[in-house]
């Protein structure tokens, strides 16, 4: 055969190769580093009554108007959204209908406590609790906060271990998934391990008398801070049975918000002197507001993360501020502002 036609049959034979190759699909190129299989959601409440939400920090959605009526906590269970202006109200299926509808109307201290009057447990089958009412200072709702017939979800249990005249104003979970709930008018602690489990009374050494307190948590960590700024934070390492005291926070600052940030340190946000942060190993905050006003209000501060399909996550603080709302990559020890409203003027309080 002629050297030229072998030739040019291998030719065409390789450039035929590289053609199919080229036109494979490229399953095997896709970074995993960078596909998110499970992204957050953050519910941004401002202080007009406007509630947003992203899953990136880049585009927002309004999910309410302002009514000028400021939000004071904003959960989810299932697929709700629960929200406390004077009385706690619903927007079910997150939104994809716009009706929004009181889930209980009665009088409590809901605003009074802020945001940790109310949670959602996953571990309790998703079990909404909500403090400052009724026999034993709480309720429960195990419709994902659906009112029923008459407000009829909301149970009001009266479980004979917890005392009478008790008042629940703040819960938080542990990472161990206990659940802690206080009592700041008595000053007393309860823990509850499962959905159908007793209350225990955990207190010991009670919290200072004065003060108002709000929980939350740095891994199973106790963290009770003083939202009048007089005593500042305490820590509790056994469910709040004693409590030891954290410094370095300015005197009488009212404290509004706190977070374990994933259980690396504790941030704590001030009104009127932004944020400050507890370093790794240390009990002395420093503050904590580089990228951000040093003046800033503070009102709420929340963890979320990005699942990676390689199972990595990454992980974000964000910051709702009267200057615009502010997100950390690095637990809290720098800020971008990341949203700033409609009108350049974004005033937020309450995350979740």
């Amino acid at each position: 055969m002629d050297n030229r036609k072998v030739i040019y049959k291998l030719g065409i034979l390789l450039a035929l190769a590289f053609s199919v190759e080229g036109c494979k699909p490229a399953y095997d190129e896709i970074d995993n580093n960078n596909v998110i299989s499970k992204p957050y959601v953050l519910y941004i409440g401002d202080t007009l009554g406007a509630i947003y939400k992203t899953n990136d920090g880049l585009n927002y959605e309004v999910v309410m108007s302002a009514d000028n009526y400021r939000a004071s906590a904003v959960i989810t269970s299932g697929n709700n959204l629960l929200y406390i202006k004077k009385n706690v109200h619903i927007i079910e299926d997150f939104g994809n209908g716009t009706n929004s509808n009181p889930t209980l109307i009665t009088p409590g201290f809901f605003t009074a406590y802020g945001e940790s009057i109310i949670i959602n447990v996953p571990k309790f089958k998703n079990r909404v609790y909500l403090g400052g009412i009724g026999k034993r200072g709480y309720l429960y709702n195990d419709s994902n906060g659906r009112p029923g017939v008459n407000f009829g979800n909301w149970i009001n249990p009266d479980p004979l271990e917890i005392p009478s005249g008790t008042v629940f104003t703040s819960f938080t979970i542990l990472s161990s998934g206990l659940l802690i709930g206080y009592d700041d008018v008595n000053k007393r602690t309860f823990k509850q391990a499962d959905i159908n489990g007793p209350w225990s009374p955990t207190t010991g050494t009670a919290l200072p008398s004065s003060g108002k307190f709000f929980l939350s948590h740095m891994g199973d960590i106790l963290l009770a801070a003083d939202a009048t700024g007089v005593n500042g934070v305490y820590y509790s390492t056994n469910e709040g049975n004693s409590w030891s005291k954290y410094t370095g926070l300015p005197d009488s600052t009212k404290i509004l918000s706190m977070t374990g940030s994933f259980g690396q340190t504790v941030l704590v946000g001030t009104e009127g002197k932004g944020i400050y942060r507890l370093p790794l190993g240390s009990t002395k905050f420093v503050t904590a507001n580089l990228g951000m006003p040093p003046n800033a209000v503070v009102g709420s501060l929340v963890e979320k993360y990005d699942l990676y399909k390689n199972d990595k996550t990454k992980e974000y603080i964000y910051a709702a501020t009267n200057q615009g709302l502010y997100r950390s990559q690095d637990f809290g020890e720098n800020w971008v502002k990341v949203f700033d409203g409609v009108n350049g003027k974004g005033s937020y309080n309450v995350l979740y």
